[in-house]
């Protein structure tokens, strides 16, 4: 765990969390008006790269120390000799982006990076009582509260409606709380149950 300059001591999951805030590049890129077709061609590139990186780091036991030293505290311990997450975060990105029109594509992203981001955040600090899997009443509801709040913004620049939000919302809190690959699953699942409600 490392230590903020607020002297708040943040987990290793909290870190994680923050760093997946990353993936915000991609609607912020997506959102200046860079052509879909130039947004995939550069995530399947990332994906391509981070394929080969962690099959080869998982090769060579010299590299996958480096690697552990330099990114240990953001990954989870399955994750030290398996494939990192990150590859079903890019892919579940991709796959949002191109099967769904752009307005539903970003708000399905936003509810990953945000909702998913915040409930491991406040979670973590104030999830006393574990339910589903290890998640708490604490962390749910505020996946739940952080993509609505995500949503009724959306709804000030792009033409959706509430019905939508709430259930994309409530969708993404869902599939967040199974044990599931959420980081796919997330955007893809709910940007269907947004697109269905159009």
């Amino acid at each position: 765990m490392g230590r903020s300059s607020f002297g708040y001591i943040m987990t290793s999951e909290q870190k994680r969390k923050i760093s997946h805030w990353l993936i915000l590049l991609v609607p912020i890129c997506y959102i200046l008006f860079i052509p879909k077709k130039t947004v995939l061609l550069i995530l399947g590139i990332i994906m391509l790269a981070v394929i080969v990186f962690e099959l080869i780091r998982l090769q060579n036991e010299k590299l996958n120390l480096k690697y552990l030293k330099l990114f240990g505290d953001i990954c989870r311990e399955e994750e030290k000799k398996k494939v990192s997450t990150l590859i079903f975060s890019l892919l579940g990105i991709f796959l949002t982006i191109f099967f769904f029109n752009k307005a539903i594509a970003l708000l399905a992203i936003f509810y990953l990076t945000f909702g998913d981001g915040f409930a491991a955040l406040i979670g973590d600090k104030y999830g006393k009582h574990k339910i589903f899997y290890g998640k708490s009443w604490a962390g749910i509801i505020a996946d739940f509260i952080t993509c609505i709040i995500v949503g009724v913004i959306f709804l000030r620049f792009y033409p959706l409606n509430y019905l939508q939000i709430f259930f994309g919302a409530l969708t993404a809190t869902v599939v967040e709380i199974l044990p599931s690959k959420d980081n796919l699953l997330i955007p893809v699942v709910s940007a269907f149950v947004v697109t269905l409600l159009k």
